[in-house]
């Protein structure tokens, strides 16, 4: 049988925990708001999202079984992006909270903003060692077409806000929104049938 005849199954719950925690994470800021909360009383919102990312973790290796794409390249990945991100939620907070209360200036004002920065650096580097790793031809072909999905899925999106911001009909959004585009781009990538097949 051809790899192209090949059906996949879509992947419902795994679109709905995807959905759930997109929902949850970016609803977070806005409820605080609404809430009037500041500092770290707005931490106990992010949990419902940390939940759904759980969630969306089984969801992923529920499905890559299903579908028989759970490789060893495959599980080691997955393998290193749940310490990735916790370092990260674990740096992200604590960055947040020595800027509130050092007040920093120059170096360590820089090394402060970068320090969340660094597990995400280590997501690209867990990528390229999965590229790396993968045996099988397909598989990685599979990885590099979702990843390049997800790169263009990104450049859309921030070249569209960009002239929308430029226009002034948009809020200025972070720079660093563009790697949780191309996440949710990743994750589109592998739940749309060009993405899976």
């Amino acid at each position: 049988m051809a790899t192209d005849d090949v059906k996949y199954p879509m992947p419902w719950r795994l679109g709905l925990a995807v959905l759930l925690f997109c929902l949850l994470m970016f609803g977070a800021g806005p409820l605080a708001k609404a809430w009037q909360l500041s500092g770290n009383a707005k931490l106990p919102l992010l949990i419902p999202g940390l939940i759904a990312l759980l969630w969306m973790g089984w969801e992923s290796r529920r499905y890559m079984r299903l579908t028989g794409n759970a490789t060893p390249a495959m599980s080691r990945y997955l393998q290193r992006l749940v310490p990735l991100w916790l370092v990260y939620a674990i740096f992200l907070i604590a960055a947040i909270n020595l800027q509130r209360s050092l007040q920093p200036q120059g170096v360590l004002a820089v090394a402060i903003a970068i320090l969340p920065a660094l597990p995400l650096i280590g997501f690209i580097w867990a990528m390229g060692r999965l590229f790396v790793e993968e045996s099988d031809e397909y598989q990685r072909m599979m990885h590099v077409r979702r990843a390049l999905i997800a790169t263009g899925f990104m450049l859309v999106v921030s070249t569209i806000w960009g002239f929308l911001e430029s226009s002034a009909l948009v809020p200025h959004v972070p720079a660093w929104s563009a790697f949780i585009l191309w996440n949710i781009g990743l994750i589109f990538a592998g739940i749309v049938p060009w993405g899976r097949r």
